[in-house]
């Protein structure tokens, strides 16, 4: 009888382990942080949380991954069921496999109607620290169980989701204790002048998104300004331009470019924030070499350098590849470095 219960027992544990599933949960949370923003982004947000296997199966705590998606994507994009190579299914495969211990992933939305969100404070397109710091993060650990410290909060981004995590650790080394930073851009100028690159005629005389279209950087750079140069009283863009157009003729405003410069790239804020930086146990960047832009390419080499000038202990490494082909792809980076890296250093207990 003794022997019957036992095994019944372990038929109960095998069948509920067997039945175990990870989820993906949507929620929507309304950020108080984002509302009063002059260009009309949605200050509802969609945030997508992955709750591993075991999660329904006990009380305990679960340290937490946040993810930052890059701009012209989306977070629902990052954890797609019907993508081989989704978060999710990896995520799986290497819960199951003993690899990766579970952990809870929240994915924030970053996304906007003209381009995305560039990770900055202000009324014209919205305070976005603000909503990381005081919304987002204490929104998960008051819903779910999460080992609520630092010590057991990661931050991963890819693109300009790299740049918002460096950031976000320059600026409040309270919240998490590791970083992984893929292919992060703004880290630095590269050798090609930053205001080469869009029509700036066409940006001061613009009147929609649309008539921006005629040069690839133009949208990303208007959106630049309106996070770094904002301007409520100069519609139908409420932003100032580093390059003015002055009677027919093209002029920098040099102010403007210092403003820019001095609040956008990372690198011009080591010397204010490199303590902060070497408050964290783990901090990684990496970047492909054949970038299409090889200005980012550049820029990090340059950015990491500076790092280790003020002493921020950190792995950096340029792979083969470009920003986009070598992270999510079977065996990719994600799963041979950023998990491994994350494994390594978080405390998972």
């Amino acid at each position: 009888m003794r022997n019957t219960l036992l095994l019944l027992s372990l038929l109960l544990v095998v069948s509920q382990t067997a039945h175990s599933r990870s989820e993906v949960l949507e929620y929507v949370i309304h950020s108080k942080s984002l509302a009063s923003n002059i260009l009309g982004i949605d200050p509802a947000r969609k945030v997508l949380v992955y709750l591993p296997p075991s999660y329904n199966q006990n009380n305990r705590p679960y340290p937490v991954i946040y993810f930052f998606h890059n701009n012209n994507w989306s977070n629902v994009q990052t954890f797609q069921e019907d993508n081989g190579n989704n978060f999710k299914g990896l995520l799986d495969e290497q819960i199951a496999l003993g690899a990766f211990p579970e952990a809870i992933v929240v994915a924030g939305d970053f996304t906007a109607p003209t381009f995305g969100a560039f990770y900055e404070n202000n009324a014209t397109s919205g305070r976005w620290l603000d909503h990381i710091r005081n919304e987002l993060i204490p929104w998960a650990d008051n819903e779910f169980r999460t080992l609520a410290n630092r010590n057991s909060r990661a931050a991963i981004g890819d693109f300009f989701g790299g740049y918002a995590v460096l950031k976000l650790a320059m600026y409040y080394p309270e919240l998490f204790s590791v970083v992984y930073s893929m292919h992060p851009v703004a880290t630095s100028t590269g050798e090609t002048r930053m205001i080469s690159r869009p029509d700036w005629r066409v940006m001061n005389t613009a009147k929609t998104w649309e008539e921006l279209d005629t040069n690839p950087y133009s949208r990303v750079f208007m959106r630049m300004a309106q996070s770094y140069l904002p301007n409520p009283n100069k519609p139908p863009f409420y932003a100032d331009l580093m390059v003015e157009l002055k009677n027919d003729k093209l002029v920098i405003n040099s102010k403007h470019v210092h403003k820019l410069r001095s609040h956008f790239l990372l690198d011009e804020q080591i010397p204010l924030y490199a303590e902060n930086l070497r408050k964290l146990s783990a901090l990684k960047i990496d970047w492909g070499r054949f970038d299409e832009n090889p200005d980012h390419v550049y820029a990090n080499q340059k950015f990491v350098r500076l790092l280790l000038d003020y002493g921020v202990e950190h792995e950096a490494e340029e792979y083969n590849g470009n920003a986009w082909n070598q992270y999510w792809i079977e065996n990719g980076r994600v799963k041979t470095e950023v998990l491994p890296f994350i494994k390594q250093h978080l405390v998972f207990e």
